[in-house]
């Protein structure tokens, strides 16, 4: 993880599946936007440090 401008960077992606992705976080809050892969994201599901997002423009090309 780094930080550019108040922004989290989170690099590693622990899973995907067709509209979500999850991946390991920390101080991140329910309904919280996000960009992953350059799509617009939002976090659906947290628990403990694994976060969900589900990514609006589907999850086709992220790796």
């Amino acid at each position: 993880m780094t930080t550019r401008a108040f922004q989290k960077i989170y690099t590693k992606i622990e899973n995907i599946t067709k509209a979500t992705v999850t991946l390991r976080a920390e101080g991140v809050g329910n309904d919280e936007l996000a960009t992953v892969g350059g799509k617009l994201a939002q976090v659906v599901k947290i628990m403990g440090d694994q976060v969900t997002l589900q990514v609006f423009a589907g999850t086709e090309g992220i790796t």
